[in-house]
Order: C-alpha cells, then sequence, then structure tokens
C-alpha cells in the first residue's frame, strides 16, 4: 500500500470487493452481478435485496440502530431503525409464545379434581 493511501481517511467500509480487493465501481459491480445471474444465481436476486439482507442478519444479531448506521452507511437513523423494530418484532413474538408456553406447562390448578361436586 503506498503512502497516500495510508494517509487517507477511511470513510466506510466496504463488504463486497473485487477480485483485487477493491471496492466495485458502479458499473463493475453491475457486470458482477450480472455474471453472477448467468451462472445460476437466481435472476430476481438484486444488489439491494443483498444490502437489506446484510442489514436484518445485522439487527437479528442484536447490533443497534446505530451499529446499523455505521455499518450501512445511512445518513439517518431512522433509515436503520426501520431493521431493529422488524427484527424486534420478531424477537417480542418469539418471546411471547415461549411465555404462554411456559405459562401452560407450569399451570397448577388451583383445586383439586377429587373435590369437585363435592359438598363441603
Amino acid at each position: 500500500m503506498d503512502a497516500r493511501a495510508e494517509a487517507l481517511p477511511r470513510k466506510h467500509v466496504c463488504i463486497i470487493t473485487t477480485e483485487y480487493g477493491k471496492p466495485f465501481t458502479v458499473d463493475g459491480y453491475s457486470g458482477w452481478m450480472r455474471d453472477a445471474m448467468t451462472e445460476g444465481l437466481p435472476l430476481d436476486c438484486r444488489p439491494h435485496g443483498l444490502r437489506k439482507t446484510f442489514g436484518r442478519l445485522l439487527a437479528d444479531d442484536g447490533a443497534s440502530a446505530h451499529d446499523i448506521m455505521a455499518a450501512m452507511g445511512h445518513l439517518t437513523l431512522a433509515e436503520a431503525e426501520r431493521y431493529t423494530r422488524e427484527a424486534d418484532r420478531r424477537r417480542g413474538g418469539r418471546r411471547a409464545i415461549i411465555a404462554l408456553e411456559d405459562h401452560k406447562a407450569n399451570r397448577t390448578p388451583q383445586t383439586s379434581s377429587g373435590s369437585l361436586g363435592k359438598l363441603p
């Protein structure tokens, strides 16, 4: 790496790089995706879909909205919060079902069935 490249501040992290480890140009990335589709990648795959998947994976793994914002280069917190809201809803739904199952499993009757129908 030359001295100029080392001196330049990094403003982002590049997740998908060329075979030479360099960031793709817009045209280069489009060509790479087109080649991947020709080689068998489903035709409905889109670059934005990969980006959204990355955001969802981060959120599902517990990353905060600020973490996602930094990783994906979002300019506003609201953009990143979309992923955490979705993940929070999924986690909340799972927690609710688990709580209900735990409640049903640990339920003890208040009266024994042996005393039902008998006068005191």
